[in-house]
This record gives C-alpha cells, structure tokens and sequence, in this order.
C-alpha cells in the first residue's frame, strides 16, 4: 500500500508540474549557468552507465542568480532527469548491450565549507535532493565526493541528517588522493582531466559543456526529426 502511495504521489507530482512538456524548456541562460555552477554529464564509467559531474566548489551563487532564476533552474534539472531517463539511459543499454538504469555521480567539493554553504545555496541543494529522492528514487548506482577538505567533513556530517541510510550507503566522500578511486571505475579517456583522466573535450568548451556520450547522437537525430 505504501508503495503504491508513493507511486501515486509521483504521478500527480509529474502531471501537476508539467513535467511530459518539459523537453521543451528552452534554458537560453544554460551557457552562463554553467559558468557560475559548473555541472553536467559526461561520458559513462566501464559498466556503461552515465557519468554526472558537479563542482560545487566553483558555485557563484549570487552571480547564478543574476542570469536565471530558481525556478528555471529547478526545471532545467527536471528536464536532464527526465532526459537520463529517456534518452541517456536507453543509449547507454544499447551501446553497453544490457539494461542500464542508473548512473555514478561525481561531487567536486575543493573549496567547499560551512563557511559557503549559505542559505541561499542550501535551499537550491534540498529543494534538488527533494526532487530526486521523491520523484526520481534509484537512479544513482553510486556518488563519490572527492576533494573533501575537514572543512566539508564537518559540513557533510549536517548534510547527512537530510539523507536516508540507503542514499549514505552509495555515497564515499574522499579527500584530494581520489584519482585511483575514480579511474576503478571509470576508463581515463572518459574522465575529465581535472579529475585525473585525460578528456578536456576543447573543442565543444570543455568537459562540462560537451555532454560527451553514447546518447549524444541519439539526442542529434531527435533534433533532425522535430526540424522535418
């Protein structure tokens, strides 16, 4: 019964929000946004799953809201959850042949403290951490926080109060020697070079910027049809 409840609270949440129209968020800020919050995805680790990136440590929050809103952001990370579910997850089963449902998710966290966890930016992180717990449960297969200076352990161990064991379980949180933890599970062509692999991807901008990926050409041949 509960799960049902669940379930059902999901469905109203989709219909309520609009989320079956949201792949037709245009985000036109996305370039500056990503400049004062840099994040997205890239590549896949060796099983085939996705691979999403953030660099929590390089938020401007107050410059991030200057060139968008909360709103807007909230639905252009809906769209991307709705797009892993849709396009990128579907591309990586095809490319790995076996059914791909979940991805590894890497934090950058250098810089990271109490100090800068202000209000303003923990109200953007749990009202994501809402969305993704309540609407998009058991998509992340694993999350590795790397870069944790004492100062985020601190801040992590407040952090975790918000969390379900469960989500505790697939996070590892590491301090700057985290280059052999990420390349276990992921092919260094495949890992950006900031994070020890050796793609800087310098062509489309940069790691963060190129949605480098088996669903990159998937998404290219969606764009050709809606111009027909």
């Amino acid at each position: 019964m509960e799960e049902q409840n669940v379930l059902a609270d999901m469905l109203d949440w989709r219909k309520n929000f609009g989320v079956t129209t949201m792949k037709d968020f245009d985000l036109k800020e996305l370039n500056a946004i990503r400049q004062y919050y840099p994040q997205g995805y890239h590549g896949v680790d060796k099983e085939g799953r996705p691979v999403y990136i953030e660099r929590l440590g390089k938020i401007n929050f107050e410059r991030l809201m200057k060139v968008t809103t909360l709103d807007r952001y909230i639905k252009y990370q809906i769209q991307q959850y709705e797009k892993t579910l849709t396009v990128r997850f579907p591309a990586c089963s095809a490319a790995a042949n076996k059914h791909i449902n979940r991805s590894i998710a890497i934090l950058d966290v250098e810089g990271v403290s109490l100090k800068n966890f202000t209000t303003p930016v923990q109200k953007v992180l749990m009202q994501l951490r809402k969305i993704y717990n309540e609407d998009y449960p058991e998509t992340v297969h694993q999350m590795v926080i790397v870069n944790a200076s004492p100062g985020f352990r601190l801040l992590w161990n407040t952090v975790k109060c918000f969390l379900d064991t469960d989500t505790i379980a697939k996070i590892q949180v590491i301090g700057n020697k985290y280059q052999s933890k990420l390349l276990e599970l992921i092919d260094k062509s495949e890992l950006p070079d900031f994070l020890g692999g050796s793609c800087n991807c310098k062509h489309e901008g940069g790691c963060l910027r190129s949605d480098k990926g088996p669903w990159k050409e998937t998404s290219k041949a969606e764009e050709l049809k809606l111009k027909k």
